[in-house]
């Protein structure tokens, strides 16, 4: 048989087969027009207190089945495409809806046929299992999910903590580079500025000398320029006068700026190896998995 989820308006009565409307049903499962069952007055029923004979009880049955009208439920319930009466029955080897003429019928007369709230108990029973497994096991699911999800916060704000560990120690390791920077280039221009000083005490005392000497040079030239006889007239006083000391040259630097420049230039000489190992050695420490650390064990929970 086929089911049908029309409104009344599109179920007919199986009396007079018309449009059903304002119907009911009856105990026995029967569906049809109010006017298609007379009132049943002659049954001792009253009219005012609508008591209805169905007609194919009355037909049928030797014993006439009085029932009260019952008005069909909201619309959209599942009626019968065939016979359009009202579904009651399920037949469980066709698994068909059956309406109370198609469980009459021939078809299913052999066959196991239930109430649907019988036929329903054991698929509801078995829905209810599986919805109290699925419910446990989503309460698992979800207190696992909780307990995963705290760990998952306790590591992020461990990864926090670590953030601003390595923060830390990189701005540590700037200041104090910047630090050592500061005092080096301090340093050389300590050294600098002392160099520039006897730089220029050097030249001070070698432009006088120089001139010392230029004017002796001048002297000279002037009385190479006299005549003989006055030349040899002053030879003792000239050859006295023109004894020359020997100039001795005065060190550019002293010896101490001497030291001290060279100690600076071999601590900056390996300067650039120091940060070339140092920089090698970070990485190296960085991007190798060096395995579990002592003291490290325990550090991360996850």
């Amino acid at each position: 048989m086929m089911l049908s989820t029309s409104s009344h308006k599109e179920a007919t009565c199986p009396v007079c087969r018309e449009s059903l409307e304002d119907a009911v049903t009856g105990s026995c499962g029967h569906t049809f027009c109010p006017w298609c069952s007379p009132l049943t007055s002659h049954m001792g029923a009253q009219p005012s207190r609508g008591v209805l004979l169905c007609p194919f009880c009355k037909e049928t049955e030797k014993t006439e089945t009085r029932m009260v009208p019952v008005p069909l439920g909201p619309l959209g319930e599942t009626y019968c495409g065939e016979h359009g009466e009202k579904i009651y029955f399920f037949c469980e080897k066709d698994a068909e809806f059956l309406c109370v003429l198609c469980r009459e019928g021939p078809s299913h007369q052999a066959h196991t046929v239930d109430f649907l709230e019988d036929a329903i108990r054991p698929y509801r029973d078995r829905l209810r299992r599986q919805l109290e497994a699925l419910s446990a096991e989503r309460d698992e699911t979800e207190n696992v999910m909780g307990q995963e999800d705290r760990k998952l916060q306790a590591l992020l704000a461990q990864m926090e903590s670590k953030e601003q560990q390595v923060e830390g120690a990189f701005a540590r390791l700037q200041r104090e580079l910047g630090e050592q920077q500061h005092l080096l280039l301090a340093r050389l221009s300590e050294l600098t500025q002392q160099i520039w000083k006897e730089r220029d005490d050097y030249i001070l005392t070698v432009t006088e000398q120089v001139i010392r000497l230029g004017a002796q040079v001048q002297e000279l030239e002037e009385k190479c320029q006299r005549p003989a006889s006055e030349l040899l007239q002053d030879v003792t006083v000239s050859r006295n006068r023109c004894e020359t000391k020997s100039f001795v040259s005065p060190e550019p630097i002293s010896p101490d700026l001497v030291r001290k420049i060279r100690d600076l230039h071999r601590k900056i000489l390996t300067l650039p190896e120091m940060m070339r190992t140092f920089s090698e050695n970070l990485v190296r420490h960085l991007e190798t998995d060096s395995g579990e650390q002592p003291g490290v064990s325990g550090a991360v929970s996850y």
